[in-house]
């Protein structure tokens, strides 16, 4: 909440591997609270323990989820964004698990997730819902 406050204006949204935590999709422990800002707010002054994310596509309304009063991006847009960020593969399958396995997402809104990502995100969410119990 400390790291988020201050860049709430600045449309600031918890994410990739601070997201998985807080979903509780993985074993991941972050050592910085991750951050997604428009690529407008790169500008931002640097923050100890906190990693900032600019993006040219900021998530959407859609795509974030209130946790713990914090906006936090939604189950699918964490794990393509941890993916694409280079996070742990075994860690984004379990997220993927335990997001199915919740009832958090379907396969079909990962898939939907992924499909603007690179070729190896696209690839990887496809073949572990193949792996996945149906």
């Amino acid at each position: 909440m400390a790291a988020w406050l201050p860049l709430r204006d600045a449309g600031a949204v918890v994410s990739h591997e601070s997201a998985l935590e807080l979903h509780g999709f993985s074993d991941v422990i972050p050592h910085a609270i991750h951050l997604t800002l428009p690529r407008s707010e790169r500008g931002q002054r640097r923050r100890t323990g906190v990693r900032l994310h600019t993006l040219n596509r900021p998530p959407t309304k859609a795509e974030v989820r209130p946790i713990e009063g914090l906006p936090v991006t939604s189950p699918e847009r964490t794990i393509v964004d941890s993916l694409e960020a280079g996070v742990q593969p075994e860690q984004v399958e379990m997220a993927i698990g335990q997001a199915l396995e919740r009832g958090l997402t379907t396969p079909r809104r990962l898939t939907e997730a992924a499909s603007g990502r690179s070729a190896r995100v696209r690839k990887f969410v496809e073949r572990r819902l193949e792996e996945a119990p149906a």
